[in-house]
């Protein structure tokens, strides 16, 4: 299902989680994709290593996401390789670490919406100027059903910066539909990888978030990734400006 064979894929934060998974998912449905990382060069160059001992086609390429000029460096590098980027995953971010909102210092603050929606503007008008010229393209904004619920437990930060993004998604997609650039989000509830035990490590922290959820576990970053290979293929050009819950009925 959902094939994606010569789609040219750039997904942001790739070396784990569900931007890693999501980057297997789509090059075994025929994408070429570009994977970014920040530190983890491990965790994306077994990734790659993977995929291609699978017939499939892969890079990986380093940037700081929140850096206009190492973005637009990342975006140069990925079309030198293939020419053309066909769709954005703006994958990258977390909640940096936890906090009340009293306490809260204006360095979180600005930290967390830098990596969250900063990296959204920053590579979003990088493979822009790619899109918009070839009137195509797909931008797929990775919120948390934390933007609706508020944040669970001194995360206020990272939820208001998944709003954000959450109505950047909105907004983008009435402004780029013009240039047939289609702009959707997806919004995952709780999912099994290191960002919570990252984020607010704790004893059984996940086991007692997912006991909450309707469906009683947590989605797998599969799951999250197939729904972002659904936005990515042309089963999905009809769907435009929303916001995917992919959260287990949270």
């Amino acid at each position: 299902m959902h094939d994606l064979s010569g789609k040219v894929i750039l997904i942001t934060g790739a070396s784990s989680g569900i931007g890693l998974a999501t980057a297997e998912l789509l090059a075994a449905k025929g994408a070429k994709v570009i994977m970014n990382y920040h530190s983890n060069m491990k965790g994306a160059m077994e990734a790659v290593q993977r995929i291609r001992e699978k017939d499939g086609d892969a890079i990986a390429i380093q940037a700081d996401v929140m850096k206009k000029e190492k973005v637009n460096a990342m975006v140069e590098q990925a079309t030198a390789a293939f020419g053309t980027i066909d769709v954005l995953v703006n994958n990258a971010g977390g909640g940096l670490r936890q906090s009340t909102f009293m306490d809260m210092s204006e360095e979180l603050w600005e930290e967390t919406f830098k990596l969250n929606v900063n990296s959204v503007l920053l590579c979003s008008q990088a493979v822009l100027k790619y899109m918009m010229p070839k009137k195509s393209g797909k931008i797929i904004n990775i919120s948390s059903a934390a933007a609706r619920i508020g944040g669970a437990g001194e995360s206020i930060h990272y939820a208001s910066a998944k709003g954000a993004i959450n109505t950047m998604t909105i907004g983008m997609s009435r402004e780029l539909i013009k240039y047939g650039v289609i702009v959707n989000g997806v919004a995952p509830g709780i999912v099994e990888t290191p960002f919570h035990n990252k984020f607010a490590p704790s004893d059984n922290r996940l086991e007692r978030m997912a006991s909450s959820v309707p469906i009683n576990r947590a989605a797998t970053p599969v799951e999250i990734a197939e729904v972002i290979a659904f936005l990515s293929s042309d089963a999905s050009n009809y769907i435009l400006g929303e916001i995917i819950h992919v959260s287990g009925g949270r």
